[in-house]
């Protein structure tokens, strides 16, 4: 940390710390869902010409060996649904909606926590910029009309930096959050539509 930014640390106060502790965990929490969902391949949710000819046999073994060598989400969902399948034969709806639950459920990891460290830094700094007025207050009750503005200058800089440093967590945390989700609803469109898809397939 720059000595500026260490001299702010200083003078927005003790809540300037946990906001800190806030913006690494965002930081961290951001960099995992897009590592994860770059791991994942999101995308490639169609099925390819083989996939459904194999399942028009009901030939379900067939159809995840097709699926073995292709690295995305919407093809690891088939893939578990037709190994279901194959190790207990059932309701292809039933398997797909297990598998597609999974991939879900991995998507909105640690989105929770996303969603609490933007919800919780705007209330740090407002509860700093309280802190800080009161000192304000307290200079001003207790110099009086002699007071000095030098003396209010301590309350105010962490009136000041405690909102701001809570905003500036909280406002990217807030937009990844909603970008993240964003991706989980078209993710989830699109597993509704191969669903579709693979029990036209298979009634064939």
């Amino acid at each position: 940390m720059t000595e500026t930014g260490l001299g702010f640390l200083i003078k927005g106060g003790i809540l300037m710390v946990p906001i800190l502790i806030c913006s690494i965990i965002g930081v961290a929490l951001i960099l995992d869902r897009l590592y994860t969902y770059r791991r994942m391949g999101i995308g490639g949710f169609e099925m390819a010409k083989g996939v459904k000819n194999a399942l028009a046999r009901r030939d379900f073994a067939g159809a995840a060996v097709l699926l073995d060598g292709v690295a995305n989400a919407g093809s690891r969902v088939l893939r578990e649904t037709f190994y279901r399948l194959r190790e207990n034969p059932g309701s292809i709806r039933s398997s797909y909606t297990i598998a597609a639950a999974g991939l879900i459920r991995e998507m909105e990891k640690s989105l929770k926590g996303l969603a609490t460290v933007a919800t919780i830094s705007p209330l740090l700094g407002l509860l700093g910029t309280v802190v800080g007025m009161i000192r304000a207050f307290i200079q001003i009750e207790s110099h009086g009309a002699a007071v000095n503005p030098g003396l209010l200058a301590g309350g105010i800089w962490e009136a000041l930096l405690t909102t701001a440093a809570g905003l500036t967590v909280a406002i990217p945390c807030l937009m990844f959050y909603n970008y993240f989700q964003g991706r989980i609803e078209h993710v989830e469109g699109e597993l509704g539509s191969v669903g579709m898809e693979l029990e036209h397939a298979a009634s064939k």
